[in-house]
């Protein structure tokens, strides 16, 4: 048995500017933390945010140089932090990528302290990497034999690293942040909107805006608002595909707006669409649930898993990325049978809630942390 507090020390970006899925989930991590306290674990957080700024116009060479030479001021600072605080755990989020360079780095100067090390993968691309064999996926293979644990988000990344020979390995889902909530209870009975279609999220061709307003231009009577930071030039070119079918009055773009408003966006739409190419564990999908959106998404990542699509679509309908059609009949599926779509975001509603919430993933956490240090 422990006599005190497992130290743990969570390294991870924590920069919300950037729009990093991985700094929003460490930020729901820490506040929780920080507002309820834990009676086994000490938590600190180290921010492994970039100090110095990679233009995209400068070349290969020299964006290598100064990747290398941040990160390796980044890696010597959490080995100095190891070293004074003497932490049980070193609990590292990893994006994958280039990104596993800088994690192979640190595991192997953290392996000469007598220190528990995590590895956190928030992506979903494990099992695409395993069939490809290249080079990411030697790569990862590499950096997940120094580490204590490997965690995963989703049930095919889990299955894919046991079947590769990783024993090692957890499955632990992304939390529903608390505030998502508190904005629910204070926002009282908002109507939901007619024949609204809510987007909201990067506005990126790989999340599937084009398919979104090509397919939405063959649904009649119907307004397709899009939340989000846009490149002009791509708000021009996703306009030119809504006049080709229709007068473009009926397509809305509304920039960046702050979170409390978006939840708003989400409980006043018809259904919530985000038809994107890859995920990990998306946080919008958990925060729509929370607001009993009628939810229509593609098959990538964790989302059939979150939204339980091997039982049915009875919390939301899953397509395959890029096919318009599918697309455009999901959502009218969902438009045509208001009772069905009530339904399904009732239910989905009720599933982030029981598996998904702050408290059952914190859980699940202090788990982790407290059973990959040896009992004393």
């Amino acid at each position: 048995m422990h006599t005190e507090k497992c130290k743990v020390l969570l390294c991870s970006p924590l920069d919300l500017s950037s729009g990093s899925g991985i700094a929003r989930w460490c930020h729901h991590i820490k506040n929780y933390y920080e507002s309820h306290g834990s009676s086994t674990v000490d938590l600190s957080v180290f921010s492994m945010d970039r100090t110095v700024y990679i233009d995209e116009s400068m070349n290969f060479v020299k964006r290598a140089f100064l990747g290398l030479k941040d990160y390796s001021q980044i890696i010597r600072n959490i080995c100095r932090d190891v070293s004074t605080h003497r932490y049980d755990v070193v609990h590292i989020a990893s994006s994958a990528s280039i990104s596993l360079f800088k994690d192979l780095l640190l595991l192997r100067r953290l392996s000469h302290y007598n220190v528990n090390t995590i590895l956190h993968f928030h992506f979903g691309r494990i099992p695409t990497l395993f069939a490809c064999n290249n080079w990411e996926w030697k790569l990862l293979c590499r950096v997940a034999k120094y580490c204590t644990k490997i965690v995963v988000i989703d049930q095919l990344s889990y299955e894919t690293l046991l079947q590769a020979g990783f024993s090692n390995v957890l499955l632990l889902p992304n939390p529903l942040s608390p505030h998502v909530g508190e904005i629910i209870a204070h926002s009282g009975a908002l109507i939901r909107e007619p024949r609204t279609i809510l987007f909201a999220g990067h506005v990126y061709r790989t999340k599937g805006v084009y398919e979104l307003v090509e397919a939405c231009a063959r649904i009649p009577d119907i307004h397709l608002r899009i939340v989000g930071k846009y490149d002009e030039s791509i708000r021009q070119e996703l306009l030119a595909i809504a006049f080709r079918h229709k007068s473009a009055s009926w397509v809305e773009f509304t920039g960046n707006l702050p979170f409390e408003q978006v939840v708003k966006e989400m409980l006043r739409c018809s259904v919530f669409v985000l038809p994107t190419y890859t995920e990990g564990f998306p946080n919008v999908i958990l925060e729509s649930m929370a607001c009993a959106c009628p939810i229509v998404t593609t098959n990538v990542g964790a989302i059939p898993e979150m939204l339980d699509i091997e039982h049915g679509d009875y919390c939301g309908k899953c397509v395959f990325p890029q096919q318009i059609e599918s697309l455009r009949e999901a959502i009218l599926s969902l438009l045509d049978n208001p009772t069905y779509a009530a339904e399904c975001g009732n239910n989905a509603r009720l599933r982030v809630n029981s598996y998904y919430s702050m408290p059952v993933v914190w859980s699940s956490m202090q788990d982790l942390w407290l059973h990959v240090v040896p009992h004393q």
